[in-house]
């Protein structure tokens, strides 16, 4: 018959199933702030994607009301395309300002008139977290065709 064994046959063994060592805390702790580091670096990456998404939203909203006023006579519309100057709608960002800048283009079209197809481009700029972005707009035009009574 085998003798069974007491707490004090083998001490080493009871020591070591107590706790961890120091060296596995260690592991342990730089495990753990390496994943904390990547968790706040990708929310960190999240918030400036939300940030620029916003910027393009409110960059094609001012470029799209521009195109809807193009050939318009209101006064406002007339306004928008007398002035070029940097426009700061709400934002979180007092000092982001977005500036508008187009151009009208004649596209030739055989056997008419040269005003007959028009081609508005819009560029919205602004500058986003030390780099620029840009938003660009294409709208075209036909003017009414001479056949047609007014």
């Amino acid at each position: 018959m085998r003798a069974l064994s007491t707490p004090h046959d083998k001490p080493w063994r009871h020591a070591r199933a107590a706790g961890f060592t120091v060296l596995e805390a260690l592991v342990v702790s730089a495990l753990m702030a390496f994943g904390l580091t990547s968790a706040m670096r990708l929310s960190l990456e999240a918030l400036a994607a939300a940030q620029h998404s916003r910027n393009v939203d409110i960059a094609s909203g001012l470029a799209q009301d521009l195109a809807e006023c193009w050939g318009l006579h209101t006064p406002r519309c007339q306004m928008m395309f007398l002035q070029n100057v940097p426009l700061f709608p709400l934002s979180t960002d007092p000092n982001l300002g977005f500036v508008r800048s187009w151009t009208v283009h004649h596209i030739p079209v055989k056997g008419r008139p040269a005003e007959q197809l028009q081609e508005l481009q819009i560029s919205v700029t602004w500058s986003d977290s030390a780099q620029g972005a840009q938003v660009a707009w294409l709208q075209r035009r036909a003017s009414t065709p001479l056949w047609v009574e007014r």
